[in-house]
């Protein structure tokens, strides 16, 4: 089969002659981004960064991986460091505009939330008025607290840590009463503990966060793969398989890609919910309920435009 080569895209070049995309993601966050016993990288940020390579290269172990901290992942990708951030990043305007990046679609759509010890009885968000709560540095956490609080007449003291593993450690020795981030991630680090159970994630959510890779601003081309490669995981879980690998070369010529990229990327990867599930879902152990994340045929905000 053909490969359709696209002269313009640097990135796209430099991908190939290399071998390898060159994605950046999250420290170690369990669901996310995170090395299990066996040495295996697994998660929703790590399967989208290898649908990418597969759909590109043919490969999807063809990744190598930078470990960035929520304060350096907006760098790296203006700076050329990395071909593709998926980090658990919140889109917002400041980044997009700010940083010289483009957000892809949103892979995960969650909100700010609190985790607590049971045994603290607080129950509410409210409860933690007064009190100090761990937030990662270089986040919007700070921010949506002080927007959800102000308006009540009501502050907490947010203290910044560089690395999740040091925001859970603070929470876990006791130096914080709270620990305040996405609730995804809140699901997965309360499983470091020996007792999971006696950790709580309350149900209020503070904030909106829909999160999702992002590439540089000066590629369109690059852009323009990397967007439709994830709208093809969404629409092949919506659609079936069958459809869209039957259209799969028609359409690689228009998107700059090889003539077996959606055969590739779902062969080897999944679909979008093959993706969630493994790493949220039942078989994750986690079991996030869809929610949001699900398709907008049984209420959720997934969906992709027509590939045609």
């Amino acid at each position: 089969m053909s490969t359709h080569t696209v002269p313009n895209s640097p990135t796209l070049r430099a991908i190939r002659e290399r071998g390898k995309l060159v994605a950046g993601v999250s420290t170690g966050i369990r669901g996310l981004s995170w090395t299990d016993d066996e040495g295996v990288r697994r998660g929703l940020d790590v399967d989208t960064a290898r649908a990418v390579a597969a759909a590109v290269l043919g490969d999807a172990d063809a990744v190598e991986y930078v470990e960035l901290a929520p304060q350096q992942r907006m760098d790296a990708l203006a700076e050329g460091r990395i071909d593709f951030l998926s980090c658990n990043t919140t889109w917002t305007l400041s980044r997009e505009c700010d940083g010289g990046a483009v957000f892809l679609p949103t892979t995960c759509y969650d909100g700010g939330a609190f985790m607590v010890r049971r045994s603290s009885g607080i129950t509410r968000a409210e409860d933690l008025a007064g009190r100090k709560v761990a937030v990662l540095a270089g986040t919007s956490s700070a921010a949506s607290l002080d927007a959800w609080y102000a308006p009540k007449g009501l502050s907490v003291e947010a203290i910044g840590y560089p690395t999740p593993a040091e925001a859970l450690q603070a929470y876990a020795d006791g130096t914080v009463d709270g620990y305040v981030c996405d609730a995804i991630v809140l699901f997965g680090e309360r499983t470091r503990f020996d007792d999971p159970a006696e950790h709580v994630v309350l149900p209020e959510l503070i904030s909106n966060e829909p999160m999702g890779p992002a590439v540089r601003d000066d590629d369109p081309v690059w852009l323009r793969a990397t967007r439709w490669i994830l709208f093809a995981l969404i629409a092949a879980e919506a659609d079936g398989h069958e459809g869209l690998i039957a259209a799969q070369e028609r359409l690689a010529a228009t998107a700059g890609l090889p003539a077996t990229w959606i055969s590739d990327a779902l062969g080897q990867v999944g679909d979008y919910g093959a993706i969630y599930d493994r790493s949220l879902g039942e078989s994750s152990g986690l079991a996030i309920p869809r929610g949001r994340n699900d398709l907008w045929t049984r209420g959720g905000l997934m969906y992709a435009p027509p590939l045609a």
